[in-house]
């Protein structure tokens, strides 16, 4: 009795792991595009001057000053996590903040039209490794 082998080619295998790999980047960065669009969904957009930061990117403050739409001139601190990473003290960010309480719900904004080339990119990228995973497929060989 002669047992069936499955013979992996490397062009499978390479094709599954880019297909892996890119589906991966795609449902991440989609993700996290519409939970950006979602934090800053009824919330209003300004220009805010960095007054100063403290600690690194991902556990320091920052504390910008910007001026609401209705002319009150606000200080808002917040986590450094989400800002540009060059920001510092004079420099210009563009913040998305709470009409209600601005200096609370103060964030960076994100354009979320940046994310969508990136998103695209990896999307179509999954979907052709993943296409031609299935065209090299290993064949039982009899």
């Amino acid at each position: 009795m002669k047992k069936n082998k499955r013979r992996y080619r490397p062009g499978y295998v390479i094709c599954v792991v880019i297909a892996c790999i890119a589906g991966l980047l795609s449902v991440t960065w989609g993700g996290g595009a519409i939970a950006a669009w979602l934090e800053q969904s009824g919330k209003v957009r300004a220009t805010a001057r960095v007054l100063w930061t403290e600690g690194n990117n991902s556990s320091g403050r920052i504390t910008v000053e910007f001026t609401t739409a209705d002319g009150r001139t606000i200080e808002a601190e917040d986590g450094r996590r989400g800002w540009p990473r060059g920001a510092g003290r004079g420099d210009e960010v563009d913040i998305a903040y709470d009409a209600d309480d601005p200096a609370g719900g103060v964030q960076p904004f994100q354009d979320l039209g940046q994310s969508l080339p990136w998103w695209a990119l990896f999307t179509v990228t999954a979907l052709l490794a993943g296409f031609a995973a299935y065209r090299t497929r290993p064949r039982t060989s009899g």
